[in-house]
Order: structure tokens, then sequence, then C-alpha cells
């Protein structure tokens, strides 16, 4: 069940597409808003504390909410925006705590870091404070200045490719940085 839920979350511009090209914003948000329901009751999450996920709940269902009860697609946009803007806040908030976001997932695979691996993923972490606070602004552009179908195409396309080119480079970087730290 979750990684179906998973795949909707993911899917989620195109299915905000379809759905507000052949039906009405209050029906999409509304379908939307059971999706996200059921995420909460049947996902979880290792690394993200509890709270926060409760924060972005109810974040993404007031602005769903707004567009079941005006029938408009304007809170259906935001959900991007709203993604964005509580990822960086996790994210940010994480660098001031023992360990950031990025560390975390480090040690899922190497529960003892070096330090120097710790001072890296912080600086993972910035980069993704980066991206969020990027992609976040541009979510909103598109909300407020686009049509659905520029919309769809930056939210559902662009800005995926840049996470998963982001994701690579990382990766890359990472097998780098763990060579040089072996050698030396």
């Amino acid at each position: 069940m979750s990684f179906f839920i998973a795949i909707m979350a993911v899917l989620y511009p195109l299915l905000a597409y379809i759905g507000l090209t052949l039906g009405s914003p209050k029906i999409v948000a509304a379908g939307l808003i059971v999706i996200l329901l059921l995420r909460y009751k049947f996902g979880h999450s290792l690394l993200i504390d509890k709270r926060y996920i409760k924060l972005f709940i109810s974040s993404v269902v007031v602005v769903l909410g707004y567009s079941l009860l005006t029938d408009s697609s304007i809170g259906i946009r935001f959900y991007p925006v709203v993604t964005s803007m509580l990822f960086l806040l996790i994210f940010a908030l994480s660098l001031w705590s023992k360990q950031s976001v990025i560390e975390r997932v480090a040690r899922i695979n190497e529960p003892d870091l070096p330090q120097s691996a710790i001072a890296y993923t912080r600086k993972v972490t910035i980069v993704w404070c980066g991206f969020f606070l990027l992609n976040g602004s541009i979510a909103f552009y598109t909300a407020l200045y686009s049509d659905i179908a520029t919309w769809t195409l930056y939210n559902g396309l662009i800005s995926y490719c840049i996470m998963g080119f982001i994701g690579a480079v990382e990766w890359l970087l990472r097998k780098r940085f763990k060579y040089k730290n072996s050698v030396n």
C-alpha cells in the first residue's frame, strides 16, 4: 500500500493536470486529500520526525482544502510550493540539530561515519536547502503565473529531473570523496 501511495505522490502533478483538465478542482482536491490521508495512515519515515510529517499533512490539507471549498485550482497548484518549503524547513533545521537529514540517511548504511564524512553530509544538506528554496520559488511562480500545462511540466517533470541530476552528481562526488579519504 505504501508503494502505491508513494507513486501517487510522485505522480501528483500529472494527476492534478488530468483531473483539472477533465473535472473540477473540487473533485481533484478531494481525491488528493484522500491520497494524502492514506499516505499519512499507511506511510512511514525513519528519517523525518513525526511532528514534521503532521505539519506537512496539515499544511497540504489546508492548501488543498482551499481548492475544495472554492472550486479553484490555486490550492492544488500550491502543493509543490508547500512541499518544497516544508522540506527546506526540515533540512535547514536539521543543520542545527545533532545530525543533518543527509547524515541520518548516510548512517543507515554506515553507522560509524568519520568526522570528514559528517562535514560532507552537512554540505550536501546545504545544497538540498538551496534546491528546495529555488524549486519552491519556481513552483510559486508557475502556480501564480503559468498555465496548467507549464505548471505540470515544471512540477511534474523538470523539478524531478533536477532532483535526479543533483542526486547523480552527489553520488559521483561521494564516490570520489570516499576514494580520496580511503587513500589518504
